[in-house]
C-alpha cells in the first residue's frame, strides 16, 4: 500500500479506519469507515477478540473499496493513564568546534524514547519545548542548528502511559496481518485535524469530548505543550439520565440525543416526555426540565475539569486563540453558550475542514472523524508528533520486523516497546529527585476511582 497511508482510531464510541494520500493540493482522505465500538473502555482494550473482529471488518471494507491491500496502519493511543512530565536534558558535545546539526538534535530526541519510567509505563512522545547552549537559553530548534557550543540543553515534555496500551494494539493488529507503522497520541492527532495554523502558533487548547473521556491538548508556537485525559464523556451524561429517570440506557441515550439541551433556563417547564415502545406501551417518562438540568450538570462538571487542566498546564493566560472543541458530545443544543460561560475563554466547535483536501470523502469532514483524520495527517506530514526523527518509526511503536536504520529496538520484532536496552546510562540524580517530588501531571487519573465511571 505504498500510495496510501492508513490510520486506525480505536475509540470508545467507535472504531474508525481512514486512508489518505498526499496530493499536489494537500492530503486527501480517500476512504473512511467506522463502526460502533465494542470491547474498548476508556481508551483501553478489554476484549481483544471483539476488537479484532471489528478491525478485520473495517479492513475488509476498505480493501474492497480501494482494491488495495492494507499491511500497515498508524494507530491512535488513548487512555486514562496518559500523562506528561518535565524532563530537562543536558548533553556534552564531543566536538564543540563543529556546528550543531539536525541529525545531532534528532539523536538527542531519539534517546528520550529509550527512557524506562518504570511502573509498567513507557514514553509515547518526547517533545522538545525549548533548546539552549551554555551561552543561550530558551531558543528554538531553528536557532540552535548551526550554532557552536560545548553542550546542548533541551527541555523535554515526556508523554507517558501504560505499556499495555500499545502492546494490546500490536497484538490485535498482528493477528489481523497488520503492522504498526506509527503510534500517535489521540489528542495530538485530533489537534492536528481541527486546529488552524494561526491557532497552533498563537496558543490554543483542543478539547476532544468522546464517549468515555475528554482529552485536552494544548498547543502553542506549533508545539504540543500539555496533554491530559479526563475520565468523563458522553456516556457519563447518558448514565446520569438513566439513573435520574429510572429508565434503560437505550432510552437515556435517545433522550440525550434528541432533547438534551445544555442550559436549564431554556427548558420548557411542566412538560413530560413519554417513552413508548413499539407496542405503544409506556416504558417510562421524564420531565424536559429535569432532563436539561441533568445534562447541564454533567457538562458543567466536565467543563470544570477542563478549566482545571488548562490552569494546571500553566498556559491558561497564553491561549490567544482560546479553546477549540470537537467530538460527538458537542452536538447538544446551547452547547457553545454553556462552554463559553464555564470556560471563560472564546470557544469554537470544530471538525476536520481546512486540514484536508476538499475532494476527500464526505465522512472525513464529520466531527466524529477528527482523530482518524489527524492520524493520517501526522503519518503523511508530521507536524505535532515526532515521527520525523525516527526514520518513519514513532515513539514506542517499534518496527514489526527488523527495520534496521533509525529504530531503537534493534532487529528484534518482539522487543518490548519503550524498554531501555541494557547498559544505557540511567537518568541523572537531579531528574530523579524532580520526579520523586511529583512533577507528573496525571491529576485526573489519580483523582477518580473506578466507581466514578457512570
Amino acid at each position: 500500500m505504498n500510495k496510501y497511508a492508513a490510520a486506525l482510531d480505536l475509540g470508545c464510541g467507535k472504531v474508525a479506519l481512514a486512508v489518505g494520500e498526499q496530493t499536489s493540493s494537500g492530503i486527501r482522505i480517500v476512504s473512511y469507515h467506522d463502526a460502533p465500538s465494542v470491547g474498548i473502555e476508556y481508551g483501553e482494550i478489554v476484549n481483544d477478540m471483539k476488537v479484532e473482529e471489528l478491525v478485520r471488518s473495517l479492513v475488509s471494507q476498505t480493501e474492497a473499496e480501494l482494491q488495495e491491500k492494507i499491511d500497515r496502519v498508524t494507530v491512535g493511543l488513548s487512555g486514562r493513564g496518559i500523562h506528561c512530565i518535565d524532563d530537562p536534558e543536558q548533553v556534552t558535545r564531543p566536538n564543540p568546534q563543529a556546528y550543531i546539526t539536525d541529525e545531532e538534535v534528532n539523536r538527542i530526541i531519539r534517546k528520550r524514547f529509550e527512557e524506562n519510567p518504570g511502573n509498567g509505563e513507557q514514553v509515547f512522545e518526547a517533545i522538545p519545548q525549548r533548546y539552549g547552549t551554555e551561552d543561550r537559553i530558551g531558543i528554538t530548534r531553528d536557532e540552535l542548528v548551526g550554532m557552536l557550543g560545548r553542550q546542548i540543553d533541551v527541555d523535554f515534555k515526556l508523554f507517558l502511559g501504560r505499556r499495555t496500551l500499545l502492546e494490546r494494539r500490536r497484538f490485535i493488529l498482528r493477528n489481523c496481518g497488520l503492522a504498526v507503522d506509527r503510534a500517535i497520541l489521540s489528542p495530538i492527532a485530533s489537534a492536528r485535524a481541527v486546529l488552524s495554523n494561526p491557532e497552533m502558533e498563537n496558543g490554543v487548547a483542543l478539547v476532544d469530548m468522546g464517549r468515555n473521556s475528554t482529552e485536552v491538548a494544548i498547543v502553542k508556537d506549533n508545539i504540543v505543550r500539555y496533554v491530559a485525559v479526563i475520565p468523563f464523556g458522553g456516556e457519563s451524561i447518558t448514565g446520569d439520565i438513566k439513573n435520574v429517570a429510572g429508565i434503560t440506557r437505550d432510552w437515556a441515550e435517545i433522550l440525550k440525543i434528541k432533547h438534551g439541551r445544555c442550559c436549564a433556563e431554556y427548558a420548557v417547564e411542566n412538560k413530560k416526555l413519554l417513552l413508548k415502545n413499539e407496542n405503544e406501551a409506556i416504558d417510562g417518562e421524564m420531565e424536559i426540565s429535569l432532563l436539561v438540568r441533568t445534562v447541564e450538570a454533567r457538562l458543567s462538571e466536565i467543563f470544570d475539569a477542563v478549566r482545571y487542566v488548562i490552569e494546571q498546564s500553566g498556559y491558561a493566560s497564553k491561549l490567544t486563540s482560546g479553546i477549540v472543541i470537537t467530538g460527538g458530545v458537542c452536538h447538544h443544543e446551547d452547547f457553545i453558550q454553556l462552554a463559553n460561560a464555564m470556560l471563560g475563554q472564546k470557544v469554537r466547535l470544530a471538525a476536520p475542514q481546512g486540514s484536508i483536501d476538499s475532494s476527500s470523502v464526505e465522512d472525513a469532514f464529520d466531527v466524529y472523524a477528527s482523530t482518524a483524520v489527524g492520524l493520517v495527517l501526522e503519518t503523511l506530514d508530521p507536524m505535532l508528533s515526532h515521527t520525523d526523527v525516527r526514520s518513519g518509526v514513532t515513539a514506542g511503536a517499534g518496527p514489526e520486523t527488523g527495520a534496521g536504520n533509525g529504530t531503537i529496538f534493534g532487529d528484534d520484532p518482539d522487543a518490548v516497546p519503550g524498554e531501555r536496552p541494557s547498559g544505557k546510562k540511567k537518568r541523572g540524580k537531579e531528574k530523579k529527585e524532580k520526579e520523586d517530588k511529583g512533577h507528573s501531571t496525571s491529576f485526573w487519573g489519580n483523582l477518580f476511582s473506578d466507581n466514578d465511571k457512570a
